[in-house]
C-alpha cells in the first residue's frame, strides 16, 4: 500500500454507481478511503472532487499513482481497456457488473489479475443481499425441482452501451450459478426482442441443468413497475425471496398459509466495499471473484445468440 494509514481506493467513472462509491468510500468503510476519483468529463470529476475533498482528473491513468486500488464504474464496453491498465499498473480492482463485454475480454483480465497477483472483483451486488444470503443457506438442505428468477424494471432513463442482459439479468445469472455450484448447463432455450431501444430490451431463457434442475429466468427493462425475485421449489416446499423489499416466504406442500421472513435491510453496496478492502488486505478471494464474473458472461453470451 502507497505511504499512510488505511487503503487508498480510487474511483473511476461518476455516473450514478460510480458516486455512490466514491461517497462511501469517503466515510463508510473501515480502514479504507477515497483517495481520488476520475471522469472524462471534467466538470463532473471537479463535483464530486470538491465534494468530497479529494484530487480529481479527467484521465483516469493520472489518478493511479495515488491509489492502492481502483473501483471502476465506467461504460461496459470501456471495462477490458481501462481494467487491464489498472491491473497491469499494480492497482487492485472492483469492475461494475459486467465484468467485461465480452468472454475473450474477461478471460484476459482474470489472467492478467493472477499474473500481476491482483485481486479482481466483480460488482453483482444481490450477492449481498441479505435475503439472498440467507435464501442461500435454507435451500443447502433441500432438494431443489425448479428455480424461477424474475427482474423487471421501467425502461431506464440512463443512457446504456448494455442490452437488458449485461444490464440486468447478469446479476441473475450470477445468483442462480452460485446457487447451482457443482451443476451443469444441459440445454436452454431463450427469446428476446428490442423494444426501446437498438438492443434486446426483454428476454426469457428455460435453462435445463443436467441435474434435471429447470431455471426460468425473465429479465425486462420496459415493465410497468419494478420486481426483484426469486422462487425455489423442492421437494418440501416454495421458497420466494423479494430481493428489494428484504423478505422470505416460504409455504410449506402440507400447509396452505405461508410462513414469512424479513430481514435487516442494510447498504448491498457498503458490504461489497467493506469485502475488496477485506479481501486486499487478508489476501484472500473476494466474494465474486473474476472467474464468478466470467461464468454469467458465458451464460449470457448462450442466452443472447438464441435471442438473435
Amino acid at each position: 500500500m502507497k505511504k499512510g494509514t488505511g487503503l487508498k481506493i480510487g474511483v473511476i467513472g461518476l455516473g450514478s454507481m460510480g458516486r455512490h462509491h466514491a461517497r462511501l468510500l469517503s466515510s463508510a468503510i473501515a480502514g479504507a478511503k477515497l483517495a481520488g476519483v476520475a471522469d472524462f468529463n471534467e466538470s463532473t470529476a471537479q463535483e464530486v472532487g470538491q465534494l468530497f475533498s479529494v484530487p480529481f482528473f479527467t484521465n483516469f491513468k493520472d489518478l493511479l499513482p495515488l491509489v492502492d486500488a481502483a473501483s471502476l464504474a465506467t461504460p461496459t464496453s470501456t471495462h477490458y481497456d481501462i481494467g487491464r491498465y489498472c491491473l497491469e499498473n499494480g492497482q487492485h480492482l472492483l469492475i461494475e457488473k459486467p465484468l467485461a463485454k465480452t468472454i475473450a475480454e474477461a478471460e484476459r483480465l482474470i489472467n492478467v489479475a493472477l499474473e500481476r497477483g491482483r485481486i479482481l472483483a466483480v460488482g453483482h451486488i444481490e450477492r449481498f443481499n441479505p435475503a439472498f444470503q440467507e435464501l442461500s443457506k435454507i435451500i443447502k438442505k433441500e432438494k431443489i425441482v425448479g428455480i424461477n428468477l424474475k427482474r423487471l424494471s421501467p425502461f431506464p432513463e440512463r443512457i446504456t452501451d448494455a442490452n437488458v442482459i449485461q444490464d440486468m439479468m447478469i446479476h441473475d445469472l450470477d445468483l442462480l450459478l452460485s446457487l447451482l455450484p457443482h451443476d451443469q448447463v444441459d440445454q436452454i432455450k431463450a427469446s428476446g426482442k428490442a423494444v426501446k431501444s437498438a438492443v434486446l430490451d426483454q428476454v426469457s431463457a428455460h435453462i435445463f441443468f443436467k441435474s434435471g434442475i429447470l431455471a426460468l429466468i425473465e429479465a425486462s427493462r420496459v415493465f410497468s413497475s419494478k420486481s426483484r425475485k426469486i422462487s425455489i421449489t423442492t421437494e418440501s416446499g416454495l421458497f420466494e425471496a423479494d430481493l428489494l423489499e428484504k423478505k422470505i416466504y416460504f409455504r410449506n406442500f402440507n400447509h396452505t398459509l405461508p410462513s414469512v421472513h424479513k430481514f435487516k435491510i442494510f447498504d448491498q453496496l457498503t458490504a461489497e466495499l467493506k469485502d475488496f478492502s477485506q479481501a486486499i488486505k487478508n489476501k484472500r478471494p473476494p466474494m465474486v471473484d473474476g472467474a464468478a464474473g466470467l461464468r454469467a458472461i458465458k451464460l449470457g453470451e448462450e442466452i443472447e445468440k438464441l435471442c438473435l
